[in-house]
């Protein structure tokens, strides 16, 4: 067995650097750092064996060979996007910085100086600069061709939006209480919740009321099973009783049992305008709201959408406050839909579940070019996402 394949420990580095065996002591560091990320020594001596690996070989195969057994080893990722970087090859540099900044920042370094090694500091500038210009300039290469299919007035908002994305320009705010998390389209009416009139399918909508709360009221009648609406990202949200749901769709993926389970539902829900993206939206449920919640405040992530809200079993002292603006009480078979890009909070202060059905559909505000457009993007934003993960350490 190679001294690379035994169980990393202090005492065989220690050995490797008295032998100079700079490669394997290399992969060594790296290794017990997954063990200990945060040692202040180990990081330092990264740099030391860096410096004295690169005076004496070209060490692209040695930082392959080490990003591949050690998928976690930013600081060697980071090196590797140097490497490439100084030979203009613009895939392997940004594959390779935005890992590694990916996977820091993730595990709380390069977030400040203090945060990032001495020896790092101006490596790491680099990388957030090269990463970032060359994302502005992947981004505008698809606002290019996004005026070439829709045409450029047609899209014009979506493209300064995107921009806006990008950091090629600052983010100009409508109403600065209105600040999405993700995507800003500018140019849309600022409006925390919508009028009736900008909703041309509620009267519809609210006409099948009946329709719908007889198939949530079998459910409920069969126990059928739901979930926490917050279960997959612990953001502690909630306080006081759980979210839950009964999902139509999440993320875009179609519950196939809760559409036979509630076939009429689904039918109504085909002539929303909900909105559709690959892998990314709708998310419609029967939204649950246990005795005793409170979904603290929180924004959403983009005003090309809104949120709407249909009244199913609404016990009383339950609302949905937009902060410092309207409290908006559900009632049975009455609609509405907001912005949740203002800061929003909801509460159940009975002792009975609340039920209603949540939908996200299109800003109403919308052309149908854009709406296109801004699905081409985000499913593109997630392509990019997919193809350079961050590699968490806790996972080694």
């Amino acid at each position: 067995m190679t001294t690379q394949q035994q169980p990393p420990t202090e005492e065989g580095l220690k050995q490797l650097l008295h032998a100079k065996d700079y490669a394997a002591a290399l992969l060594v560091t790296e290794r017990l750092l997954t063990r200990n990320a945060k040692d202040e020594r180990l990081l330092l001596m990264l740099g030391r064996l860096y410096e004295l690996i690169e005076s004496s070989m070209d060490p692209q195969a040695l930082y392959t060979r080490v990003v591949d057994e050690v998928p976690c080893a930013y600081n060697t990722h980071l090196m590797l996007g140097r490497y490439y970087d100084s030979r203009k090859d613009v895939e392997g540099a940004f594959k390779h910085y935005v890992f590694a900044l990916r996977t820091a920042n993730g595990e709380g370094f390069w977030l400040n100086s203090e945060s990032t090694a001495p020896w790092a500091h101006k490596l790491v500038a680099r990388a957030v600069d090269y990463a970032e210009q060359h994302r502005r300039d992947v981004m505008e290469g698809w606002i290019s061709d996004l005026e070439k299919e829709f045409g450029a007035d047609e899209i014009e908002r979506v493209s300064k939006g995107i921009r806006m994305y990008s950091g090629e320009i600052p983010k100009v705010y409508e109403d600065p209480r209105q600040q999405p998390g993700f995507l800003y389209i500018p140019g849309l009416p600022a409006k925390p919740v919508f009028d009736r009139s900008d909703l041309d399918f509620i009267d519809y909508y609210e006409s099948q009321f009946e329709t719908i709360k007889s198939e949530l009221d079998a459910l409920i009648s069969q126990n059928i099973h739901i979930e926490n609406y917050r279960d997959e990202d612990k953001h502690g949200l909630t306080e006081g009783g759980d979210w839950d749901a009964k999902f139509f769709y999440r993320h875009g993926q179609r519950y196939d049992d809760t559409h036979s389970q509630c076939p009429k539902t689904s039918e109504v829900l085909s002539n929303l305008p909900l909105v559709h993206i690959n892998d990314h939206s709708p998310e419609v449920c029967f939204s649950v709201l246990q005795p005793g919640a409170h979904l603290l405040p929180h924004r959403g992530i983009t005003n090309s959408r809104s949120v709407l809200h249909m009244g199913l079993q609404i016990p009383p002292n339950c609302a949905l406050n937009v902060v410092d603006i309207e409290q908006l009480n559900w009632q049975p078979g009455k609609v509405f839909a907001f912005d949740d890009n203002y800061l929003h909070e909801a509460w159940n202060r009975s002792d009975e579940s609340r039920y209603v059905l949540l939908a996200d559909i299109w800003n109403p505000f919308l052309r149908d070019s854009e709406k296109a457009a801004i699905s081409k993007f985000v499913e593109t934003v997630g392509i990019l996402n997919r193809k350079y993960p961050a590699q968490p350490i806790s996972a080694i």
